[in-house]
């Protein structure tokens, strides 16, 4: 581990085995866990290490520098964020902090590039741009990986749309991993992409498809459980089939996510009955097991840039049956030729589509396993996948000529020059996160120390002559505030959400709009509960409290 002005960073030390003859390639990489994107750039790494030195910049906050330490690459952690918000969250101070991190983080890259003589940097994902800003002051080519669509998948928009396009235009080379990112960015931005597909282990993931295999109706549901994921469909599909007598299903979720999304699926599954047939199960680094287990796999996701489950999936022998949206369509086919298709947030359409699966004759679901994991074999083999790359990272490098940027990128240190002097009341992403995690920390604290006296929460409302209560908020606190409420004599009258992460099928959702009858509203957000609180109060409603306060109550007086 190493100081420097420049910041904190870690370097695995096996400069021993750069080899001189080789380019030297950043990688961008701007995930703090390991989804899609993480695991493609591993297998990549994993693969193209004979070809190039790759030195790997990643998040300070980050939680995956042991997996490079153990493939023994260098790494360095500085502070970034990325760029893309709700629609609601664009405003002037937000685009002008966006710009001032962005070229401040790029600024902590510049000795790194000269350190490490490199020659060109990959950025492996679209929702960060320091990288590219990093490569015009240094001089050097860069590749731009477009892994996501952040407007169809999640509802966002890039902060300074206009400064990414430019940035985007100014890439040796743009890389999209489906024909439909593909499409999307050239509609959207006149882009022209090259589309490459993602490259796997196939060794990894191929299983042998039994020529007799006994198929069951156990279905699997892999990847990040939120909303844009839509295991809801998958959810109200099987118990549609369930109802329809079909009592040997068995639907298994797999990951982890939004954590209301969670609690709101557990809570469903728990009250409709359907723990014998639907189950949760955390992250699993390996689903090889829960391959044989399952003899299908849903992808429900809306506007998926490609899939990596559903490929997963088709290597590992699973019938799959994909949501009619994105990348999704493009992998099984639009004609049954390796899977099924249902209409996207149709839960009776995707009930139909399992129920035709599991129907299928024991030679048309052969047919269908063996045509999918031929199809994902030559598809997205990673040896010829990072065949390509080291081509583009060859062609890039030797046509590179320096372009003239030096009016555009005066203009930009003039313009974060503006703003560092004016921006005082700027915090960066990760302060805020870490502010965030730490107040809800010691609220659990408090709770915490109220259980180990031996008091339920309900007894502050019972002493209060308080018969009934509306939680806003519904993350962790409030969510862990429902549960300790649900069995006691307090009624939980509304929720409030902005966000309501399917929690609309578990209870009615209120809003503050509304004329509410209730007791009192009590706010379970970690910062900023006063001016929620005087926002409420502002509306008319006057028995408002937070839960810090009765937390603090029950610690002061019991």
């Amino acid at each position: 581990m190493s100081d420097s002005v420049f910041g904190r960073y870690f370097v695995w030390d096996v400069e021993s085995d750069f080899n001189m003859n080789k380019k030297n390639i950043m990688y961008i990489f701007n995930d703090v866990s390991f989804g899609g994107a993480g695991q493609s750039l591993l297998d990549t790494l994993g693969e193209i290490r004979s070809e190039i030195n790759p030195v790997v910049i990643i998040r300070s906050d980050s939680l995956i520098e042991n997996k490079f330490l153990e493939l023994g690459i260098i790494y360095y952690k500085i502070d970034f964020s990325t760029d893309f918000v709700k629609p609601c969250d664009i405003n002037i101070e937000n685009k002008k902090w966006d710009i001032k991190q962005s070229y401040e983080a790029a600024n902590k890259l510049l000795p790194i590039i000269k350190k490490e003589k490199v020659d060109l940097i990959h950025i492996n994902s679209s929702v960060s741009y320091f990288g590219a800003i990093a490569a015009l002051l240094s001089g050097i080519p860069y590749i731009w990986h477009i892994r996501e669509l952040v407007k169809e998948h999640y509802g966002c928009e890039f902060l300074n749309e206009e400064l990414k396009k430019h940035l985007f235009e100014c890439a040796s080379k743009l890389i999209a991993i489906s024909d439909y990112v593909k499409k999307s960015y050239y509609e959207k931005y006149g882009l022209n992409t090259l589309r490459i597909y993602n490259g796997l282990n196939i060794k990894r993931f191929k299983a042998h498809i039994d020529p007799k295999k006994d198929f069951k109706n156990i279905f699997l549901v892999a990847g990040m459980i939120t909303p844009e994921k839509g295991q809801w469909d998958a959810i109200c599909a099987t118990e549609s089939l369930i109802k329809k007598g079909i009592s040997d299903i068995k639907l298994i979720i797999v990951g982890d996510g939004n954590a209301g999304y969670i609690w709101a699926i557990k809570k469903y599954i728990s009250q409709n009955k359907l723990n014998n047939n639907i189950f949760f199960i955390p992250f699993q680094k390996e689903l090889s097991e829960l391959h044989v287990l399952a003899s299908y796999a849903i992808t429900c996701s809306q506007s998926e840039a490609l899939g990596r489950v559903t490929i997963e999936a088709m290597l590992a022998g699973n019938i799959v049956i994909g949501a009619k949206s994105g990348g999704t369509t493009e992998i099984i086919g639009e004609n049954e030729e390796r899977g099924f298709l249902y209409k996207l947030h149709d839960s009776k359409s995707l009930a139909q589509m399992m129920m035709k699966a599991m129907k299928c004759s024991e030679d048309r679901k052969r047919m269908i396993l063996e045509n999918a994991q031929i199809y994902a074999e030559k598809t997205f083999d990673s040896k010829t996948y990072c065949k390509k790359i080291v081509d583009i990272y060859d062609e890039c490098i030797s046509s590179f000529v320096t372009k003239d940027n030096d009016n555009y990128l005066r203009k930009l240190k003039a313009y974060y020059t503006s703003i560092k002097v004016n921006a005082k009341y700027m915090k960066s992403n990760c302060q805020t996160q870490y502010q965030k995690s730490e107040a809800a920390f010691q609220i659990l604290i408090k709770w915490l120390k109220m259980k180990q006296k031996g008091h339920h929460l309900s007894e502050y409302f019972i002493n209060n002559n308080i018969k009934n209560v509306t939680i806003y908020g519904m993350s962790n606190i409030g969510c862990c505030l429902y549960d300790e409420l649900e069995n006691s004599d307090i009624e939980i009258r509304y929720i409030i959400d902005k966000n309501p992460n399917g929690m609309e099928n578990i209870i009615d959702m209120a809003s503050l709009d509304n004329e509410l009858i209730t007791d009192v509203i009590v706010v379970t957000v970690a910062m900023g509960a006063e001016q929620i609180i005087d926002e409420i109060r502002s509306k008319g409603y006057q028995k408002v409290i937070g839960i810090n306060e009765i937390l603090d109550e029950f610690n002061r007086f019991m």
